[in-house]
């Protein structure tokens, strides 16, 4: 490999293994940083420019809205859709399905909608401001998970689990909140349009039309009439997600797709091509492939220009004093920061004394709490919410300069509260980057000679997390390079993630038929697993006998080999997968062929260092160094 291209690729490789989460809230973050500067410099043309029209004339029709009004009502619409998108998923199969595990986030949720509202009215009770309680029931899930991924790294995975299942329920409210709140000037005529198209979906979704393409002149419809309607249109793509198609994939349309792209391998012509690829489409759910296409978008336009378009507060030393003497300011800063960390965090202790064993093992109160002042960065929807709750230019200055407060505070106040809860973690578990169990060939899967390998590499791994789409390579680039003196093995380590187990049971099914290493990459190439269907699909790629698979899958065969890996990990306090263990070490850095590959040259430097120094001879492989190891960590 060229050295020069090196440094690039690795930074490449590194910017993929910055959590999707961090990164969606850093780009989110820097919108917000641009309409501040924008919106205060001199002579700023920001309200300006937000209040341009746009739209277009179709002979004596004219349609035409300013770009604020586009980005709120057009562009959050699609927003909101993929909330709900992902809410459906949820509940259909998802964390949502089990109420015995959702429900204390979801009780928490309930609390964290409800106190801060009254807090917030009965701060600003008598201002003539009450009106905006629905500015603080909603938390900004984009900012906290990528906080939480910047904050909480030694954090249990249990964690992130309760944050998201809590962000969801906290959307599904913050929704019902702007519909049932915020509407004004209804008029129900155009609301005919709007139902002509829901019901257009309706009988598209009972006739089972696969081709996504089809649902939009609909979507459009409803849209238009919500929008004329004087409901908010941002509720239409809540009313599309909630009837878009919705299902677990099947194994007969795993076969049919199988069977098509099998027939494109023997000859692959346009035709064949079309037909297999229709077939992969029609496998999978109008609601995860409209998901999937929006996820992007989401993350990288319509959120930052969102806050590009609606964080512009003008600051000034007078309105920061206004806002500052405000109850309508505090009221915004002491609901989403006081009201959220004491609801949240106090209905987990409730849940937890009602029902002892409702909160995972691995969480602790201390961690809730953490998770709980983040949550009081309500900035998306709650900026959203602003919008529609006041029309003084006045109110809406300070309800905007009282979000984006209480949004850094509770940044600030969690980062502390996990910077303390981390160094807590560090000092309870200090022993952590041991490996606690060598390579047992008879057990582990192994790639590579283990009676003849100098070192080990045993990763410890999770499908239900974004894994680098470097896996597989950096595995052949470590075999390719280092040969026998290398051998690889494998251990599962689920989390709680919701399909983690499930994953590593499959994998441990494949194994069964001797293809282990071939169902890791096509779970690699699927991950993060969300649905069984990813996994039923990742089985047809793997070329699995399926109706064998399927009774060792659904039978749980190796369920005793995946609870074994999961009891190390948990006796190593691995916080994350993938984690590395180079020759019984801990490997500590970025996650990258180049860089680990770099870290086991290292190790095998100081095996045959440590050969030549104790007397046995040139050949590290007399001190077995499969069975024997050394409490160091790899910095790199």
């Amino acid at each position: 490999m060229n050295a020069a291209t090196s440094p690039k690729r690795s930074a490449r490789n590194r910017l993929r293994n910055t959590p999707g989460a961090l990164r969606g809230a850093l780009v989110l973050f820097a919108g917000t940083i641009i309409a501040l500067v924008w919106a205060n410099l001199p002579g700023s043309n920001y309200e300006a420019f937000w209040h341009l029209p746009l739209g277009f004339e179709i002979g004596s029709f004219t349609f035409d809205l300013d770009l604020l009004h586009w980005v709120n009502d057009a562009l959050m619409a699609l927003f909101f859709a993929h909330v709900t998108l992902e809410v459906r998923r949820e509940l259909e199969l998802g964390e949502l399905r089990d109420w015995r595990r959702a429900s204390v986030p979801l009780i928490a949720a309930v609390a964290g909608l409800v106190v801060p509202a009254l807090v917030y009215v009965a701060v600003t009770w008598g201002s003539g401001s009450v009106e905006g309680w629905g500015v603080v029931v909603s938390t900004d899930t984009a900012f906290v998970l990528g906080m939480l991924a910047l904050v909480g790294r030694v954090m249990p995975p249990a964690l992130r689990i309760f944050l998201v299942t809590l962000a969801v329920a906290d959307d599904v409210g913050a929704l019902a909140v702007i519909a049932f709140a915020y509407t004004d000037d209804f008029t129900p005529l155009p609301l005919l349009l709007a139902a002509a198209g829901l019901g257009i979906i309706a009988l598209m979704r009972f006739a089972r039309v696969w081709r996504g393409v089809l649902y939009l002149l609909p979507s459009i419809l409803v849209w238009v009439g919500f929008l004329l309607s004087g409901v908010h249109a941002t509720l239409a793509g809540v009313a599309i997600a909630l009837l878009l198609p919705i299902f677990a994939t099947r194994f007969d349309d795993i076969r049919r797709a199988q069977d098509h792209v099998r027939a494109f391998q023997m000859a692959p012509t346009a035709r064949y091509a079309r037909t297999a690829e229709n077939s992969l489409a029609r496998a999978v759910s109008v609601n995860e492939r409209a998901y999937n296409a929006l996820t992007p978008y989401v993350a990288w336009l319509i959120l930052p220009v969102f806050a590009l378009a609606n964080a512009g507060v003008r600051i000034t030393q007078d309105s920061l004093l206004d806002a500052f003497t405000s109850r309508l300011t505090w009221g915004i800063i002491i609901g989403l920061v006081v009201g959220k960390t004491l609801s949240i965090t106090v209905a987990t202790w409730i849940m937890t004394r009602v029902r002892p064993n409702a909160l995972s093992p691995s969480l602790r109160l201390s961690q809730i709490f953490g998770v709980s002042l983040l949550s009081g960065m309500g900035f998306t929807i709650s900026l959203f919410v602003v919008e529609l709750a006041f029309d003084d230019p006045t109110d809406v200055s300070r309800a905007q300069i009282g979000v984006i407060a209480a949004t850094a505070l509770a940044a600030i106040l969690g980062a502390i509260a996990f910077s303390i809860l981390s160094g807590r973690e560090q000092r309870l578990f200090p022993n952590r980057d041991r490996l606690l169990r060598p390579l047992d060939p008879d057990r582990d899967p192994v790639l590579g000679d283990a009676s003849a390998a100098i070192i080990t590499v045993v990763e410890y791994g999770n499908y239900a997390t974004p894994f680098s789409p470097g896996a597989t390579e950096m595995r052949q680039e470590m075999i390719g390079r280092f040969g026998s003196d290398v051998c690889h093995t494998f251990r599962h380590l689920p989390l709680e993630e919701p399909l983690g187990r499930s994953a590593a049971l499959a994998n441990e099914a494949a194994a069964e038929q001797g293809r282990f290493w071939e169902m890791r990459d096509a779970l690699l190439a699927q991950a993060p697993i969300r649905t069984e269907r990813q996994i039923q699909r990742a089985a047809a790629a793997a070329g699995l006998n399926l109706r064998r698979f399927e009774h060792d899958w659904m039978h749980s065969i190796g369920s005793e080999r995946v609870v074994q890996d999961v009891d190390e990990g948990h006796d190593m306090h691995l916080m994350q997968a993938p984690a590395f263990f180079i020759d019984g070490r801990r490997y500590t850095g970025a996650i990258d062929p180049d860089s680990v590959n770099s870290a086991v040259a290292e190790a095998l430097d100081r095996a045959h260092a440590r050969a030549g120094t104790t007397g046995m001879g040139k050949d590290p492989r007399a001190m077995s160094p499969c069975t024997t190891f050394r409490n160091e960590v790899i910095e790199t």
